[in-house]
């Protein structure tokens, strides 16, 4: 038999007086008031947990409850250390922290007045390939950046914490920006050291430390490092010298657990205050780390005052419960008395000067450290405040006095009797050890283990010893009984616990409920107190039921309904027995005649008219009364009423006036909505055409803009190409200077009769061109391939010059070209004068002179720059380039000169060399600007028709030269400008 068990267990085998019970209990060792920090008091610190330090006296699967206060006190000490990226693009975001210093210091102060104020930077590990390989780690900013730069870093401590604002500033503005090649930063390198170097630091052991954590960018954690080839992990200790962290490229970076731990050791909250972009990550990071809040940080760290002041409030008010490592057996529960609750952590909003009242339950499970006294710690995250609790474990019973007794006569001689249970000698058993394993007896004790009329032995539920039934557990019911015949589940249950639990009965050994006091019902669960079944009467039920368990049930054949049986849904509140009534008393109206309205209305019912009545939601507010409202058939206006009991007679209120709207008929009504489709159908096109109409203009203004501004020279544009279409006579024959003559009559006829054109006569050159008619349609084509085509207007037949109108480049205007027709190829009539030629305007012979002479001096050098040594395709190519190129083409010999490129003959862009075949020296702009014109040309001869390509004589051999001198032609234009 052992000596302790459970108190349940012993009660059924042991007297009263032979009971000896612990139970656990605790001792207030240290418990200082709740105070403020104030600098004349004894106690400078702020007293914010109370008690201080408990001792807990625990008996084994004991609960024991400690209640507890927690306040948060006014001007608590703050050190705020202010950790930095400084990477290049923090630069901006650097400059205004620099100005900002003095704000965030006077707005800390509306907080607490003990507050001090540090600085540190960080940008990653200076390792490739975090950062630029050397030489180019010395200045890795950007080469437009002028400022100072320095190489990259894991972490520099800059200003401990200090109430000099001023340097504050100063090093913020001094600080070096740095810069790397990835994203992420080396941010939890510069946490970790920033937590552990207390002395670098300077952080208090009395204070709040807040680090805000200010970047742009992600962070690297652990197993970034390995890229690097840096594998030592990270130890969590402090490696500073000169203020700069030693092991950046020593260790790897830390985990996020590393972190976590090391805030909640140190007791230091963390503000991560970032830009837009990496909220969703640094809010990820919040959710693993206790104490920590996000915020976020405009481009240029303009809000970081307000950020700051703001999170600040937030982890302040926020008072999250936590305790220190516990020993194994040992459980707590926190139970704060407020409602919120995060991460399923005891967590609280407090505000400053309020006061949060929780309780902590110690369960030990078993025997803790052999009885010795163990210590843990509760405390609040962030601060420094916290309770020792001193928990010892009573693993024996303190039953040693009086002193045990030898072979008692309590134990029938055979054993010990201590703490009031006999300890047996080897061989006896039994409570009093009355038992002998080698009596012939045993059988008999078993006997007396059968309940009478039964064989089976403890009913099969226990086990017989020495006469007497141990009863088994069976899934922590309890089973007992002499015979161990009763038991605990075999009681009705309600919300799976027996007889409703041991507040309302227990279960009694019959396999019944037995309820205490102000309980009935098989289960226990109903109650005998009838309070919730009054009604404002102190009727139970409105008489219109019974009371059971705490509610009503109204009787089947009554009309009333509800909790207290006042409600009558059956009977519609009684609206429509009395709406004939109200018709035809107040109004007049309705299916009774006066007779039956005095007969059937004036007893039962008290009507009074009333300016209004309640609405239907005031009516379901007051239940005595009801709303009622109907139709009346007659105007089909809607009257209202309410009814109410009064002293047992039916009060009818009635509101004199009707509520009446005109009813729309079903014709009217599809024909409004019919014609309001159409109408926003048409609004809706009227708009999408006026929109489009402004965009159409817009557009259309837009256009003329630009082609007004596209005025190009095509004299210089190197893309402009002509709009007309050129296209060579395949008969056409290069004549000399003496050939460009009149040819024979005879030929002159033919041409002029068949195909209406006037040719040259190659052998009497005295002979005259046939004199084309005034105001006729005259097509001519120059020696340059150009073609000219316009009303005839003037004509020399001395000089053979005709002057042609033409359209010019706009409406308004008009073109005149002089023309000598001894210079044309061809020259044709394509229609005769039908009408008497148009009087002539005015002419200025001054001016008509002046820009006749400009144009002799033009053509005179166009004619002088032509290579008659060259072939036909070198003039024409030669023109062509001279087009955008006029100040760099010239003749070398028969080869096209442009700059320093040379193209010989037959000038293809196979043939466009350097001089003296020198193609270092070739200008490649230049021969690149030629090879496109060139190949431009040739594309054009190509792209020409069968019927166009020249195929004459003349075209196959290149080599035909232009006789006559340009001053021959020229000597004619002069001859007719003098005239």
């Amino acid at each position: 038999m052992f000596h302790c068990d459970v108190y349940d267990n012993l009660k059924s085998i042991c007297r009263q007086e032979q009971l000896i019970t612990f139970r656990s209990y605790h001792e207030l060792l240290k418990s200082d008031s709740l105070s403020n920090a104030r600098s004349n008091s004894p106690f400078p610190s702020p007293v914010q947990l109370s008690p201080q330090a408990v001792f807990v006296h625990l008996r084994i699967n004991d609960t024991e409850k400690i209640h507890m206060k927690f306040r948060q006190a006014e001007d608590y000490p703050v050190d705020l250390y202010y950790l930095m990226d400084l990477s290049h693009s923090m630069s901006d975001d650097k400059d205004k922290l620099s100005k900002l210093g003095g704000m965030l210091a006077t707005e800390m102060r509306t907080i607490t007045k003990n507050f001090r104020l540090g600085f540190g930077s960080f940008v990653d590990k200076n390792v490739p390939p975090f950062v630029q390989p050397a030489p180019n780690t010395s200045r890795p900013c950007p080469s437009n950046f002028q400022g100072a730069c320095v190489k990259a870093y894991g972490f520099k401590h800059h200003l401990s914490l200090s109430e000099n604002v001023k340097e504050f500033e100063h090093q913020v503005r001094e600080a070096p920006v740095s810069g790397n090649i990835d994203a992420p930063e080396g941010g939890l390198d510069a946490i970790m050291q920033a937590i552990v170097c207390d002395n670098v630091i300077g952080w208090r052991n009395d204070s709040r430390k807040l680090i805000v954590f200010s970047t742009d960018a992600g962070f690297h954690y652990a197993g970034d490092g390995r890229v690097t080839g840096i594998i030592d992990p990270n130890d969590g200790e402090c490696h500073m010298l000169n203020n700069e962290y030693t092991y950046s490229d020593k260790q790897d970076y830390p985990s996020i657990g590393q972190i976590s731990s090391k805030l909640s050791e140190k007791n230091v909250n963390m503000i991560f205050a970032v830009t837009q972009s990496q909220l969703p990550l640094y809010r990820t990071l919040t959710e693993l780390i206790d104490g920590a809040v996000v915020g976020e940080l405009k481009n240029d760290s303009s809000n970081i005052v307000n950020l700051i002041a703001q999170n600040y409030k937030k982890i302040t008010s926020n008072v999250l419960l936590m305790y220190s490592e516990l020993p194994d057996g040992l459980s707590i529960k926190l139970s704060p008395d407020c409602q919120e609750s995060k991460r399923n952590k005891p967590e609280c909003i407090v505000s400053v000067g309020g006061t949060l009242n929780f309780s902590v339950e110690l369960v030990a499970t078993k025997c803790i450290d052999n009885g010795n006294a163990i210590t843990f710690y509760i405390y609040t995250h962030g601060l420094n405040d916290r309770i020792s609790v001193t928990v010892q474990t009573n693993c024996t019973c303190n039953c040693l006095q009086p002193p045990k007794q030898i072979n008692s006569s309590l134990c029938s001689f055979h054993g010990n009797y201590e703490c009031g249970v006999c300890t047996c000698a080897r061989g006896f058993y039994g409570k009093e050890c009355e038992c002998d394993i080698a009596s012939s007896a045993g059988d008999s004790k078993v006997e007396q283990c059968k309940k009478p009329g039964t064989q089976i032995t403890c009913s099969g539920r226990g086990e017989c010893l020495c006469g007497r039934c141990k009863c088994f557990k069976e899934g922590g019911q309890r089973i007992y009984g002499d015979y161990c015949e009763c038991d605990d589940f075999s009681c009705p249950r309600k919300n799976d616990s027996v007889c409703s639990g041991p507040d309302h009965g227990e279960c009694d050994c019959g396999k019944r409920c037995k309820c205490h006091a102000g309980w009935t019902g098989e289960d226990c669960s109903c109650t005998t107190n009838n309070s919730t079944c009054l009604t404002k009467n102190d009727t139970i039920c409105n008489n219109q039921g019974v009371c059971e368990c705490g509610k009503c049930i109204c009787h089947k054949d009554s009309e009333f309904l509800g909790p207290t049986c006042e409600d009558c849904f059956t009977c519609a509140h009684r609206c429509a027995d009395t709406r004939e009534c109200v018709l035809c008393t107040v109004f007049e109206s309705g299916s009774y005649t006066p007779e039956q309205c005095a007969l059937l209305c004036n007893q039962p019912y008290r009507i009074d008219i009333v300016d209004s009545v309640k609405s239907k939601k005031d009516a379901k507010k007051d239940r005595e009364k009801r709303l009622c409202q109907f139709d009346d058939e007659k105007d089909h206006c809607r009257f209202f009423y309410t009814y109410h009991h009064d002293s047992n007679q039916l009060i009818l209120r009635v509101q004199k006036t009707k509520s009446c709207h005109r009813v729309l008929s079903v014709r009217l009504t599809i024909i409004i909505i019919v014609l309001s489709i159409l109408l926003f159908g048409l609004f809706c096109l009227t708009v999408w055409r006026i929109l489009a109409t402004f965009h159409d203009r817009r557009e259309f203004a837009k256009f003329e803009k630009e082609r007004e501004k596209a005025k190009w020279e095509t004299g210089v544009n190197p893309i402009y190409r002509q709009a007309t279409v050129k296209y060579q006579n395949p008969t056409y024959r290069v004549y000399g200077t003496d050939e460009m003559r009149l040819m024979d009559a005879s030929s002159s006829d033919n041409n002029t009769n068949n195909n209406n054109n006037s040719n040259r006569d190659p052998v009497d050159h005295s002979s005259s061109i046939t004199q084309p008619k005034i105001n006729s349609t005259i097509q001519c084509r120059t020696i340059y391939d150009e073609v000219r085509t316009g009303k005839c207007i003037a004509y020399d037949s001395t000089t053979n010059m005709i002057t042609l109108s033409m359209p010019g480049s706009k409406k308004e205007l008009t073109t005149l070209s002089v023309i000598n027709l001894n210079n044309c190829i061809e020259w044709s009539v394509l229609s005769d004068a039908e009408e008497a030629p148009e009087p002539l305007f005015p002419v200025d012979l001054d001016k008509l002179r002046k820009r006749m002479n400009e144009n002799v001096d033009k053509k005179t050098k166009e004619v002088a720059a032509i290579n008659p040594n060259a072939s036909r395709y070198g003039q024409l190519l030669f023109k062509e380039i001279k087009k955008t190129m006029s100040d760099v083409v010239s003749w070398d010999k028969n080869d096209i000169v442009v700059n320093n490129v040379r193209i010989v003959e037959p000038y293809e862009t196979q043939n466009i060399i350097a001089p003296n075949n020198e193609t270092a020296n070739i200008d490649i702009n230049t021969r690149s600007h030629v090879h496109k014109l060139v190949t431009r040309f040739w594309k054009e001869k190509a792209t020409k028709t069968p019927d166009t390509i020249d195929t004459s004589e003349s075209a196959a051999k290149p080599n035909r030269k232009m006789s006559g001198s340009s001053g021959e032609i020229a000597k004619d234009v002069g001859r007719w400008a003098n005239q």
